[in-house]
């Protein structure tokens, strides 16, 4: 199963916006000492002085927590507790404190919720673009996360994948914390699902994204896209009961897919290779009809019809066979197998005349394949026209039986001295093609002048037999044709 694509844009981190308010008279204690905190704090870390930092920023967040519990309203120290919590690596406190402090100063008007909003994108960015870093690295380490390594190498390419997943899953939460609902991360978390083949936890991420953006193209695009996937999983795992009927919920709500109809006809044309005899027939009926309808979707895919006519065959629908194969050699002409199961579909349903119509067009295409001669002769014997089965018959055996020789003209100028084989020599000119072969103990030589489309078989320099496929011959004459 081939899996779908779930993009997965890279955002750009922007620097921190370390825009420092100035601390108002009669400030509560905590809320002005951890606002200080974290200034200093900052300072200290851009200078490198990494254990005064981590003193500073703890303090601050004991400070600015204390300021949160004594005086809700001030929403210039709320925004800083969100700040020093990203500091720390709090995710989830922060993009809470971050979140009411931008909500209640959009509220009051208050423009440094622009302030609060910026600083806070700057972390969810850094955390947002490690996952996207992770994901980029879990598909270049091994691309086809679904395919099952193939050597040790590939194991140890698999495991590195698995490893740069679960560590992208951790950076894309950690972003979620900052910006809960963020229609974008949900994106990529359930992109991340998707690709380690979770198409179930995929889907419930991508529907909670919906939540936030429900009319955003690409998460519903995604949702559609891993249920069919799924969908296709349950294929692959052999349940093949679920795959219908998950198919068949899909094509209700979307009923001119026809990925999803190739995907239902799948699912039955697999359940009936399980089944033996005339219990697959249902199946095989119902795979017809799926993939029929697929290529009523899609009318340029000649192998959408060529599945249908398959599925119809196996089924013992012949009827249905030859319009599916006629549909199907309609947009592939020359296609040898198409052409030659039409002539059998042709056969079962006694249209011998038609049969032979299309089996010798198709041998007149692909005069070298055995196959279309065999089938061929087999309809001239159905109709009781011996000679001509016969002659294709000739055909078949040197083909299935002999090997050309290297060199055919040489060949044929060893023919004895006016015998059949040196006369036809001097009238038709050198033969393309000699094989030679044995039938009842017979050798027998075969000339093939393929560009005439007619073949001569000689014993020992006399003519054994002569085939002539240039044109249909009908029923066996009056009174004759038996040989």
């Amino acid at each position: 199963m081939k899996l779908r694509s779930f993009g997965a844009p890279a955002v750009l981190a922007g620097a921190l916006l370390f825009a420092l308010a100035g601390i108002a008279e009669a400030r509560n204690p905590h809320c002005a000492g951890g606002i200080q905190y974290v200034v200093q704090a900052m300072k200290d870390k851009d200078k490198g002085n990494t254990d005064d930092y981590q003193r500073e920023i703890n303090k601050a967040v004991q400070q600015l927590e204390q300021c949160s519990s004594e005086d809700p309203n001030d929403l210039e120290a709320l925004g800083y507790l969100g700040w020093a919590y990203a500091e720390v690596d709090s995710a989830g406190p922060a993009g809470r404190a971050f979140q009411k402090a931008i909500d209640a100063m959009k509220a009051k008007g208050d423009k440094k919720a622009d302030w609060v909003a910026n600083n806070r994108e700057s972390y969810w960015a850094t955390r947002f673009n490690e996952g996207i870093a992770k994901i980029n690295a879990a598909q270049a380490a091994y691309p086809d996360y679904a395919k099952p390594p193939a050597n040790d190498a590939d194991k140890t390419l698999k495991d590195e994948a698995t490893k740069n997943y679960n560590q992208a899953l951790i950076s894309l939460n950690h972003a979620l914390l900052l910006k809960p609902g963020n229609p974008q991360t949900l994106r990529n978390i359930g992109s991340v699902y998707a690709f380690m083949g979770d198409f179930k936890t995929a889907e419930a991420t991508f529907r909670e994204g919906l939540k936030s953006a429900p009319n955003d193209s690409t998460l519903q695009a995604s949702v559609k896209s891993v249920r069919t996937n799924y969908a296709g999983q349950l294929i692959d795992q052999k349940k093949y009961d679920e795959a219908i009927g998950f198919y068949n919920d899909l094509i209700k709500a979307d009923p001119n897919n026809p990925d999803l109809e190739l995907g239902l006809a799948d699912a039955y044309f697999k359940r009936a290779q399980d089944n033996k005899g005339d219990a697959a027939k249902p199946d095989y009926h119902a795979a017809g009809e799926a993939y029929a309808k697929a290529a009523s979707l899609k009318p340029a895919d000649a192998d959408l019809p060529f599945n249908a006519a398959l599925s119809y065959q196996n089924a013992g629908d012949w009827a249905q066979a030859e319009a599916q194969w006629r549909a199907c050699l309609a947009i592939r002409p020359n296609d040898a197998d198409a052409l030659s199961a039409l002539g059998q579909s042709l056969t079962e349903q006694q249209k011998y005349a038609e049969a032979v119509k299309i089996l010798q067009g198709a041998v007149m295409a692909s005069p070298k394949n055995k196959t279309l001669h065999r089938q061929l002769g087999a309809v001239y014997t159905r109709m009781q026209n011996n000679a001509k089965s016969t002659e294709e018959l000739m055909v078949y055996l040197a083909l299935q039986n002999g090997k050309p020789v290297a060199d055919a003209a040489s060949a044929a100028q060893a023919a004895p001295a006016g015998s059949a084989a040196a006369k036809t020599l001097a009238s038709m000119g050198a033969p393309e093609d000699v094989i030679p072969w044995t039938v009842d103990q017979q050798k027998i030589e075969s000339w093939f002048y393929w560009k005439k489309n007619q073949a001569f078989h000689f014993q020992g320099g006399a003519l054994y037999g002569k085939s002539d496929w240039s044109t249909a011959a009908a029923a066996a004459p009056a009174g004759g044709g038996k040989k």
